[in-house]
């Protein structure tokens, strides 16, 4: 590939036309088929023609057959919603869920393919938007893509994070604690084991054992009436740590902490329904360091070397190298208001850009 030029206004502008296209069309995890059908198409009149595999992943190659660089974009979102998500511009800035983890990201792969296209790599690069990588997706799609072909090196491109390199996966595992109890009628059964209380006491315990990983309920469900002693709650949970044993052991910590001291007549199941690795790049690894360059060579300024959860996660798990790459910068990710700023977009895709070349 030929040294990669500035980002001209004219592609600057139809990136982010593409990212709020994209963020239009919902895409919660295990339901992001229309938006693959966009991004296929997108594809395709990028000049690379797609197909979209068994995992629900889309892929397009260029610069032949044989061990590639995989550029890899999740499509899903955190937002259950199934109607058309709109996007507001204001000035410089993008406003709309999703726009930035991982719209833009996307777009921004997109427009690398197009550049492919016309110049063709000299060794294979595929482009792939990913199922999966949201929530209980567990990584699914990426997963798929490296059972199923032969990764050299792996990008996963998101939206935000401009200022940061993703050189290594933060591993977390997911709890779902069901607790069931009695039930019956708050005053006259009064004294029951009510599920939700013991819930919530277990969450508090749970919440002082788990450091040094950090530990998040996300979720909790239960109860059917206010005047009603609950017979059945449920908490979801998350454990993090950048060191996967530093996870193992908060498991173990958090499973006792939720199941002690429960009242006689509350019992509670507790089921791990999540497992993302962690993992890293080797020492020294020439991927970080062409990383580096891409940046230096476009203007960007020394990274934040972090470690992150993408699916460059489950790279990182094989030995494959990987890192991660911002396009640009925002704030607000997994909230409605979640918003980018437009200018930095250009500097970021030509950091991605001049990485693949790098790598070719």
């Amino acid at each position: 590939m030929p040294k990669a030029a500035p980002l001209s206004e004219n592609a600057l502008a139809r990136i982010v036309d593409e990212a709020i296209a994209i963020c239009a069309v919902p895409a919660p995890t295990f339901a992001e088929s229309e938006r693959a059908a966009l991004v296929s198409e997108l594809l395709s009149r990028a000049g690379l023609p797609s197909t979209i595999d068994a995992a629900g992943n889309v892929i397009a190659r260029s610069g032949g057959d044989g061990p590639a660089l995989a550029l890899v974009a999740h499509l899903d979102t955190v937002f259950p919603d199934l109607t058309e998500i709109p996007v507001v511009r204001d000035g410089v800035r993008l406003t709309g869920p999703g726009i930035g983890d991982n719209a833009l990201g996307v777009a921004a792969m997109l427009h690398v393919a197009r550049v492919c296209a016309a110049t063709p790599p000299t060794r294979p690069v595929l482009f792939v938007a990913t199922v999966c990588e949201e929530g209980l997706g567990n990584l699914r799609g990426v997963t798929a893509l490296l059972d199923t072909e032969s990764i050299r090196t792996l990008i996963a491109v998101e939206g935000h994070g401009i200022d940061c390199l993703a050189v290594g996966g933060v591993a977390s595992m997911r709890l779902r604690a069901e607790f069931s109890g009695p039930g019956g009628h708050s005053w006259s059964d009064r004294g029951r084991g009510s599920a939700i209380h013991a819930l919530i006491e277990a969450g508090e315990r749970a919440l002082a054992a788990a450091p040094p990983a950090a530990f998040n309920i996300g979720v909790i469900e239960g109860g059917t009436t206010v005047n009603a002693i609950a017979q059945s709650a449920t908490m979801v949970a998350d454990i993090r740590h950048g060191d996967p044993q530093v996870v193992d052991a908060a498991r173990a910590r958090v499973e006792r902490a939720l199941a002690a001291a429960l009242p006689s007549d509350v019992s509670v199941e507790i089921r791990l329904v999540g497992n993302r690795p962690g993992g890293s790049n080797r020492p020294n690894d020439p991927l970080v360091e062409a990383a580096r360059a891409a940046r230096t060579t476009v203007g960007l300024g020394p990274a934040d070397e972090i470690f992150a959860s993408t699916d460059a996660n489950a790279a990182f798990a094989r030995d494959i190298p990987a890192v991660g790459i911002g396009i640009t910068r925002g704030d607000f990710a997994h909230r409605e208001d979640e918003w980018i700023a437009v200018p930095p977009i250009a500097l970021g895709v030509a950091s991605l850009l001049e990485l693949v070349r790098r790598l070719d």
